[in-house]
This record gives structure tokens, sequence and C-alpha cells, in this order.
């Protein structure tokens, strides 16, 4: 069984502490990690990111993707691009 999709109950040391109260927790990973920006892949984009909308821990799943270099997948509500922008926007700021 994938780590990342057991009950809620059991909790896991070797992941962030903040993934066990994510909205995604127990959800299919696939959909976060759509491949292509087209087809059925619009479809995983969309479902994904309404999961994140109400996601308590959304910042830190952000922060986590922008802090560890995320380069695919949706984390934080955000796609590859869209976390590129934040990026280079943080840069142009100095942080």
């Amino acid at each position: 069984m994938n780590p990342l999709v057991r009950g809620r109950r059991e909790r896991r040391r070797d992941l962030p502490s903040w993934r066990e109260d994510a909205a995604c927790f127990g959800e299919d990973l696939d959909t976060f990690f759509p491949v292509g920006d087209a087809g059925p892949a619009l479809w995983q984009i969309a479902r994904a990111t309404s999961i994140c909308a109400g996601c308590p821990v959304r910042e830190e799943c952000l922060d986590y993707a922008l802090t560890t270099g995320q380069d695919h997948g949706i984390w934080g509500g955000l796609t590859v691009q869209e976390r590129r922008e934040v990026r280079r926007a943080r840069r142009a700021r100095g942080a």
C-alpha cells in the first residue's frame, strides 16, 4: 500500500508534520500529478485545486513545495507554472 494513502489514524514519521492534516490525505495521488495540461489533465488539475482550496494546511504545503523545489504536481493549490511565477516574484523582491 502506498504510504501516503493510509488511514489518518496511522501516523507516519517520515511525512512532513502537516501532511496528515491535508485535505488530500488519502486521495488518489494521481489526481495531484497530472500528465500534461490538456484533456484528462485539465480535469485532474481542476479536481486537485478544488481539494486544495479548502485545505487547512495549504500554506504549509505550498511552502514545502517551494522550499524543496517540487517541479511536478499540484502543491498548495498551485500548478508547476504558478509555483514558478511565485519563485520569480520572490527572487524579484529579494525574498
